[in-house]
């Protein structure tokens, strides 16, 4: 799989933590969460279910807005 594609499957919440020098645990810590929990939500396995308390913690985390906060987390799967 060539660079380009693999960054077009990449999840975009994966992305960012990673831009921003962040780790799984850092964001779980965070928001409450465990690691796996996060590492499910960036390989598509699980929605996050958030309260509007920890979409706010996110947020500020990965210094995104609510309008930049992606509808998806996971990886993009091709169909």
């Amino acid at each position: 799989m060539t660079e380009e594609r693999q960054q077009e499957r990449e999840s975009p919440l994966r992305q960012r933590r990673e831009e921003l020098g962040l780790t799984q645990r850092d964001i779980a810590l965070a928001l409450g969460k465990t690691d796996q929990t996060i590492s499910n939500w960036e390989t598509g396995m699980y929605e996050p279910k958030l309260t509007p308390r920890e979409i706010k913690a996110l947020c500020r985390l990965l210094k995104w807005t609510l309008e930049e906060l992606p509808d998806e987390f996971g990886s993009l799967r091709s169909h």
